[in-house]
């Protein structure tokens, strides 16, 4: 596989309590710096599950579509040395690149 070669992110996450202990205008600025680096970044948000209602271990799944492995090496080191999201975040990742479903079993 390319370091070009577009990746696809699955994250599961459950929020810790420190980020509900936050500041209503601490968490805003955290979500906006986190957003702001997505964007720059140029990850494309294929869906985001909400499930904090109907599953006890995680709050969100995402699948995430990143233009390189370059550019998610980039989201890793800004997410350990400034977000510091495992202060924040219990999460799992999974890392692949897309396939097309279109003919399996056919």
């Amino acid at each position: 596989m390319s370091s070009e070669t577009p990746i696809i992110r699955l994250f599961f996450a459950k929020m810790k309590t420190a980020f509900f202990e936050l500041s209503e205008a601490e968490r805003a600025a955290f979500m906006a710096k986190d957003r702001a680096n997505l964007d720059s970044l140029g990850m494309k948000a294929v869906s985001m599950i909400d499930c904090s209602s109907t599953d006890e271990k995680w709050d969100y799944i995402g699948v995430e579509s990143w233009p390189s492995m370059d550019a998610v090496k980039q989201r890793e080191v800004f997410e350990n040395e400034e977000l510091h999201i495992s202060d924040y975040v219990d999460y799992e990742v999974h890392m692949g690149i897309e396939q097309s479903f279109e003919n399996y079993g056919k």
